[in-house]
């Protein structure tokens, strides 16, 4: 569930907007009289004109539960979410002048309130950080009754996020080594057998017009991750290097093609990653035999 709370004028606009039964219907109301929006927009009135020098004398609120958790709702539990919400932002139910209208023109039910920011001797209702208040009493509250709450939702979607970013870059990087186990003799081979695994290779170029980085993009799902993103490690700079006499045959590159082709695998690097590959492939086949001799021995 999440909530929005602010002060506003108000007016007619408001109350038109609220209390319309082509949207929805009426949940509850307190000291308030009418049947129209301008009927209760006018007794309104009544207690604003005793504090004239306010502006924003009313605080407009928005009770939205998850698609989920309002088809669920009925209507005695918004009631009670309403009134519990309304306690805990201390804007007494009782005591105060509101209206409660639910809306269900959208795919999921929620609930509009409009409540008279001057009270009934005239002093006006504190909205110092109302929105925020808003926020973390619905959250509070959503909890209570056993109801989703926003900062819930925005807990599981980071997790998720997290997991399936985790996942990309685990192919990504299978990808990656096992290109590598090709010997792709230069940056376009490595680019083309890494295309046909479904990730793209795109340099980053400079203003100088040199290779600055790469970016890799999981084609399946549409991720771009930079090089670093994926792995520390995957430094394709030092994987492929141009030649010395290559760069100053082409000092100035600006606004030109790159070559790819000019970009050879470094042997020393790529040997390097080649046996610590053949080191871990080694590893896990002496720990698969090792936990097979123990379990011989049990």
């Amino acid at each position: 569930m999440i909530s929005k709370a602010k002060s506003c004028t108000g007016g007619t606009a408001l109350f038109n907007y609220v209390v319309n039964e082509n949207k929805g219907y009426e949940l509850l109301r307190n000291n308030i009289s009418g049947m129209t929006p301008k009927e209760m927009f006018s007794d309104f009135s009544i207690l604003q004109q005793q504090n004239l020098r306010c502006k924003n004398n009313t605080i407009s609120i928005v009770l939205s539960p998850t698609i989920n958790d309002s088809i669920k709702m009925t209507n005695e539990q918004l009631k009670i979410l309403t009134k519990d919400f309304l306690k805990e932002m201390d804007l007494d139910p009782k005591t105060n002048q509101f209206i409660a209208f639910v809306h269900t023109e959208k795919k999921h039910k929620h609930v509009h309130i409009i409540l008279n920011r001057v009270k009934t001797d005239g002093t006006l209702i504190r909205d110092n950080f109302i929105s925020k208040k808003a926020q973390f009493v619905a959250h509070e509250v959503a909890i209570r009754h056993g109801w989703t709450s926003a900062k819930e939702l925005k807990i599981k979607k980071e997790q998720e996020r997290k997991l399936f970013y985790k996942e990309v870059r685990i192919a990504i990087k299978k990808a990656h080594y096992l290109v590598l186990r090709m010997k792709p003799k230069n940056l376009q081979a490595y680019q083309i057998e890494m295309a046909k695994l479904g990730i793209k290779v795109n340099p980053t170029i400079n203003k100088q017009g040199n290779i600055q980085g790469f970016r890799f993009v999981h084609e399946v799902s549409g991720t771009d991750l930079k090089a670093s993103e994926v792995d520390r490690n995957l430094k394709l700079n030092q994987l492929f290097l141009i030649e010395k006499s290559t760069i100053s045959n082409n000092v100035c590159r600006i606004n030109k093609t790159i070559d790819l082709k000019e970009y050879n695998l470094n042997t020393t690097d790529f040997n390097s990653i080649i046996s610590l590959l053949s080191f871990e492939d080694g590893d896990d086949t002496s720990k698969k035999q090792h936990r097979k001799r123990d379990s011989i021995n049990y």
